[in-house]
């Protein structure tokens, strides 16, 4: 098949897509901006707070502001992640057709790599805009006793440069990732075969190590090493995730009492890593609100103005990087539902087509989502106060301003993911009325 022709087919299997080209396009654009213009603005707070060497404690809020840009751009690096895999069942479907027709490898790789690349790029652009039009806003955040300037809060074009680069490789490895089963089998992906399920061992490694961490003394690490450490906690709970899901769903599957729940139970299993997607950005916030609500825990009375100032700084900052971070899951959330109901299309559609009433369908999104999202906040608290063991104890379970802030906190994530699952519903209406 000659190259001219496969873009032929391509721009006509695109367009007979209709709205889902909705969810294989403008939803990654979303996310790949909202990530860029929070991780530009993150990278910005640390090299203003790195360049202010005259405060007396500069290098202490250096390092609170080093964990802080952790704690907020790894979720963005999940949310990028995320917003490449958004429509790649789409797109898998599609470019399988185009190696059936008889388009090579080679070919269907250009391809994906093309239209993941100028997502991720265009979204990054439109995120570095939104970046410099927000350095106003931000910088009105009165931390050391007096506002940010956007000079000091600027990044510079080598890491907006660089910035832009990582997401476009993001969204281009993600696609081509993705592509493995395509470019080996196409009837693989045309047949919609069922992810294998997530092994059990690396549950156990993930939790053994982090019993063995709660033995370790901080102070031998440094700070980098802590910085490290943390990064590697994100990703454990990355790998945990899917296991544990799966966990909730043969439970549920077990005690299903209802059409819902029976087929919700259903859908957790057949795609575990689908609903960690759906969860897992109210997971990582959980973490970070575990961690902030240890600061409330250890944090004093201040003995001097400088204490003050510190301990107000400590909060603002607090308050920044939770905001920031539920803001993260409730976007994910939102994109991840909508992804999925335009993605499901045709399921919803035979559903519907067999009488299945649209209570039932609702209710089975909403469980598929409801149990593993509070079951999935209480491991991020979990892995956060595990993390932290070696320095703070079980002290939050001593102090209840803090014990009641943590549950609060958790409260308000998995209600602002439940809460995207049901602001979604007219989707699913209107998805289904237009299988009638």
């Amino acid at each position: 098949m000659s190259a001219l022709t496969v873009m032929r087919v391509t721009a006509l299997t695109s367009r007979a897509e209709g709205p889902r080209i909705f969810a294989t396009f403008a939803l990654p654009l979303v996310a790949f901006m909202s990530s860029t213009a929070l991780a530009l603005t993150v990278f910005g707070g640390y090299g203003a707070f790195a360049n202010r060497t005259d405060h007396p404690d500069a290098e202490f809020y250096t390092v609170l502001a080093a964990i802080a840009a952790i704690l907020i751009v790894i979720p963005c690096f999940t949310l990028g992640l995320a917003a490449a895999r958004l429509g790649a069942r789409r797109r898998d479907e599609r470019l399988a057709a185009l190696r059936l027709a008889g388009a090579t490898p080679r070919q269907v790789v250009a391809l994906s790599a093309i239209e993941a690349g100028f997502q991720g790029l265009l979204g990054g652009v439109l995120g570095a805009a939104t970046y410099g039009a927000c350095l106003p806003l931000v910088a009105q955040l009165p931390f050391q006793g007096h506002p940010f300037t956007t000079a000091e809060l600027w990044v510079g074009m080598p890491v907006l440069a660089g910035t832009l680069l990582g997401v476009t490789v993001i969204a281009v490895i993600s696609a081509l990732v993705g592509l493995r089963a395509v470019v080996i089998s196409p009837l693989g992906v045309a047949q919609r075969h069922a992810p294998p399920a997530p092994k059990w061992i690396i549950a156990a490694t993930v939790v053994a190590v982090l019993i063995v961490w709660t033995q370790i003394n901080p102070a031998a690490l440094g700070i980098a090493g802590m910085l490290v450490a943390l990064a590697v906690v994100f990703g454990a709970i990355n790998f945990v995730g899917p296991f544990v899901v799966t966990l909730v769903g043969k439970v549920l599957i077990r005690r299903a009492s209802s059409a819902g729940a029976l087929v919700a139970a259903r859908r957790i299993l057949d795609d575990p890593k689908q609903v960690w997607r759906s969860v897992g950005g109210v997971t990582v916030a959980s973490f970070v609100a575990a961690g902030t609500s240890l600061l409330t825990a250890i944090g004093g009375a201040a003995g001097s103005p400088e204490d003050a100032q510190l301990l107000a700084d400590m909060r603002l900052g607090v308050a920044f990087t939770v905001t920031v971070t539920f803001g993260l899951a409730a976007i994910s959330a939102v994109l991840t539902q909508v992804a999925t109901i335009l993605d499901n299309r045709d399921l919803y559609r035979n559903l519907n087509y067999a009488g299945t009433p649209f209570t039932v369908m609702n209710e089975a999104r909403t469980r598929q989502v409801r149990t593993p999202v509070v079951v999935m906040s209480l491991i991020g608290a979990g892995f956060a106060l595990g993390f932290l063991f070696p320095i703070t104890g079980l002290m939050i379970f001593i102090n209840p301003l803090a014990l009641v802030q943590l549950i609060g906190l958790i409260a308000f994530g998995c209600g602002l993911v439940i809460a995207a699952v049901y602001a979604t519903t007219p989707i699913l209406r209107s998805v289904m009325l237009a299988g009638r």
